[in-house]
């Protein structure tokens, strides 16, 4: 019994470490795609205010609040224990 026991444990455990580094992993990646976004996106905009007259350079400051976006959240895996 008790080893019945200790393998649900262990295999309950292994599961939750899997899951929390997908969880991990993908944050990660959300969050640098996300910044790699945002750079690209400030970039263009101060190559448009850099090279243009003063109409564009306030259309490249509307726009730039336009790159401002929030993150996406996802939520952390749980397992039947709450944990």
């Amino acid at each position: 019994m008790k080893i019945v026991l200790l393998s649900f444990c262990l295999l309950l455990l292994t599961g939750c470490a899997s899951k929390h580094q997908l969880y991990y992993d993908t944050a990660k990646s959300i969050s640098k795609d996300n910044t790699m976004s945002q750079t690209a996106c400030f970039a263009a905009v101060s190559e448009i205010a850099k090279n243009g007259d003063n109409s564009a350079k306030v259309g490249a400051i509307a726009l730039a609040e336009k790159c401002k976006n929030e993150q996406i959240k996802i939520v952390p895996p749980t397992n039947i224990l709450g944990l």
